[in-house]
């Protein structure tokens, strides 16, 4: 059974095959002014659609680099009332150039 867009989504056409080392090469082009500091890849799509195993693939590739899964981070927050704590507990101490390990408040009561 094909897939079928809601109202308002766009078809993605011009797919074309790369492997992962490429696609992390293209991304690393695409921002070349970003250095001393790790890159940020984010991962989107409905589940069910391989976000995690392309997580994995990238780690694969990447010497020394690690996923966070926004799900560890929104695990009792709203619908997007979990950026602040993505921001103030990963993003920002990645950007500083610090070990980031995080754990929600309510795990560790």
């Amino acid at each position: 059974m094909p897939m079928r867009l809601r109202p308002g989504e766009v078809e993605a056409v011009g797919w074309r095959v790369v492997t992962v080392l490429d696609a992390v090469r293209q991304l690393c082009d695409a921002s070349p002014d970003v250095t001393g500091r790790p890159r940020v890849i984010t991962i989107d799509g409905r589940g069910g659609a391989g976000k995690t195993t392309l997580a994995e693939r990238l780690r694969e590739v990447v010497p020394n680099s690690a996923i966070v899964h926004t799900d560890d981070i929104a695990w009792n927050h709203a619908y997007f009332g979990w950026g602040a704590v993505l921001v103030e507990n990963i993003l920002q101490r990645l950007h500083r150039g610090e070990a980031v390990h995080f754990r929600p408040d309510a795990w560790i009561t």
